[in-house]
Formats: C-alpha cells, structure tokens, sequence
C-alpha cells in the first residue's frame, strides 16, 4: 500500500493511466507538464507529471525552481476527500478548494481525461 500522495502513489497512477484504455482515448493529444501540489504537508513534495498523448511519460519530484504548463494544488483533506469520493474532482476545481493553474480554455478541451485520471487515482491501495 502506498502513502497517499507520494511519488510512490503518483507511480501507481501513472501504471494504472498508462494501461487504460479509456484514458488514452480522452488524453489522446494531450501534451504538457504538470505540477500536483499538497499545500499543507511539507513531507509530501510536489509531484511533476508529463503527459504526452494518451499516456503519462513521466512521473518525478519537481525540480526547485521548476515551471510546469499547469498546476493542481490542495490541502491533504481536500486531496482526500476527492480520492475517497466525498468531493467530486471537478467541483472541488470549481469551488477553489483545488486550485488550478495555467490556461483553461486548454485545459478544458481534455477535461474528460482528467475526470478519468480522478478516477483511477481512486483505484490505488493508499495509507491516508
């Protein structure tokens, strides 16, 4: 089982994204960088993600002083309650609770993929 938001997690996800399907088709022609970011947990180090189409190529801590095309950041409890299904990914976005960084009439072209990833971030065995 790994720590909920850890590099070790954001891996499993990425195995999980890179294999379905469903994910590949609604990220298909997607590609750029992004940072997740728990705002309130200092031992949980903000994670780079890059996606290049339909697939996530990379999975790593973020470099100091490293930019990313779009950010996605959180308390833990917001984190957790949209893992654990309590709070809708996309409300939690809406409502400010998750704030989004970077341009989102781009973003919102692969807002289904995104939909997807909340979705199989659930499926992964986590320790809160």
């Amino acid at each position: 089982m790994a720590k909920y938001l850890s590099l070790e997690y954001w891996k499993k996800v990425q195995e999980l994204a890179n294999v379905d399907q469903e994910f590949s088709i609604k990220a298909k022609m997607f590609a750029a960088s992004f940072t997740f970011k728990v705002s309130d947990k200092a031992d949980l180090k903000p994670i780079y993600a890059k996606f290049a189409d339909g697939k996530i190529a990379e999975i790593r801590d973020v470099n100091e002083g490293e930019k990313t095309d779009f950010s996605l950041e959180g308390t833990y409890d917001v984190w957790s309650k949209v893992n654990k299904g309590e709070l809708d990914g996309s409300n939690a976005i809406m409502q400010r609770q998750l704030q989004f960084k970077g341009n989102m009439s781009n973003i919102i072209r692969y807002s289904k993929s995104f939909l997807r990833l909340f979705q199989l971030m659930q499926k992964v065995p986590v320790e809160y």
